[in-house]
């Protein structure tokens, strides 16, 4: 097992060009739609936070909603712009927003049925619920290693043509996901990332896969 830094693991041959080129401009591509995701989800959170406090608190609902614009717009920016401190801020705040959309959800479904707007409510909490999925998955290619790597311009985006030796397949690691060449049929149960120090094979895969040998010892 080693890691795949990104920088020695590629054939160079300008075969690989094309390829590429491709990988990359769908890499920008999930980049802007992905920053473009984050300002309409976080536009839509302060208007339903504001529907559904601001008749309560007023004027204190509405500050609420407006302090933190400053420091959204910044992120934003900063992640338009590939700022490498701005990933990070930006993982948080998909985070949070998921967390906020899973709970505006709830109340949309605690409204008791057969009352006036119950329809409409049970809708919006449906609509509320996929929007954490499309959320989760955005916030998921964020942690990709490959997305990572092209974000902050470090290394070659990683592909096909990465180098392989026999018997190795490309894996993440699924604590820290650092991109690994692993060989699969040779892997303990106890095999450790050489990243983060995390077992790469867990307790679930290992009870589907028992036959699977500790400490590279075969039965």
């Amino acid at each position: 097992m080693r890691h795949c830094d990104g920088k020695n693991d590629f054939w160079t041959g300008p075969e690989t060009a094309m390829s590429d080129d491709t990988d990359i401009e769908q890499l920008a591509l999930a980049h802007r739609q992905s920053g473009t995701m984050l300002i309409f989800t976080l536009a839509l959170i302060g208007f339903l936070v504001y529907a559904t406090i601001g008749s309560m608190f007023g004027l204190i609902a509405l500050i609420l909603v407006f302090l933190p614009i400053p420091f959204c717009v910044m992120i934003v920016k900063g992640y338009f712009q590939r700022e490498s401190w701005a990933l990070p801020w930006v993982s948080v705040i998909w985070t949070i927003a998921i967390v906020m959309c899973f709970l505006l959800a709830f109340i949309e479904f605690s409204k008791p049925l057969g009352v006036e707007g119950s329809t409409w409510a049970l809708i919006q909490g449906m609509l509320l619920l996929y929007l954490c999925w499309s959320m989760f998955q955005r916030l998921k290619l964020l942690r990709h290693p490959m997305f990572r790597s092209w974000y902050s311009g470090e290394g070659p985006v990683f592909n096909q043509n990465t180098v392989l030796q026999d018997g190795e397949v490309l894996a993440t690691c699924p604590h820290c996901h650092s991109l690994l060449a692993v060989q699969p049929l040779n892997i303990s149960v106890d095999e450790k990332c050489p990243m983060c120090n995390m077992n790469l094979v867990s307790n679930r895969s290992a009870e589907l896969y028992s036959d699977i040998p500790a400490n590279g010892e075969e039965e």
